[in-house]
């Protein structure tokens, strides 16, 4: 699992559409204080063995999601990319013009198809 740095993220709309005014800044010192003051309280937080547990837990199986929906995606990318390959050659074989090619390139595929169909078979050699 990849390291996390500590982070606290604190969003505020600031008062005149974004141009800064004397004003505005002065409304704004409640909350940079409020920030400050959360920084403090969670420098001095500990977490119990179980709550530690319980976030490790928590973490594991979020990326446990992640990587199945990785897999998931390049599983689907895999089908479509076999699609597209697919579909380029039915593409071709209709695109030709002289029938007897036609007619050879439809046969070597349908071929292709049978051969994939087939259980594996494998050989051993008895001494």
């Amino acid at each position: 699992m990849a390291k996390r740095s500590k982070v606290l993220i604190f969003t505020f709309n600031v008062p005149s559409q974004g141009h800064s005014t004397t004003e505005g800044m002065a409304s704004m010192k409640p909350l940079m204080q409020l920030v400050f003051h959360c920084m403090e309280k969670v420098k001095r937080f500990k977490l119990t063995k179980e709550s530690k547990q319980k976030a490790e837990k928590n973490r594991q199986k979020i990326e446990q999601q992640n990587m199945k929906q990785l897999h998931s995606q390049r599983q689907e990318m895999a089908q479509q990319r076999r699609e597209d390959k697919r579909r380029a050659e039915k593409e071709k074989i209709l695109a030709e013009d002289d029938p007897d090619k036609q007619r050879k390139m439809e046969e070597r595929e349908h071929r292709r198809e049978i051969k994939k169909r087939q259980p594996k078979v494998k050989q051993m050699k008895c001494p």
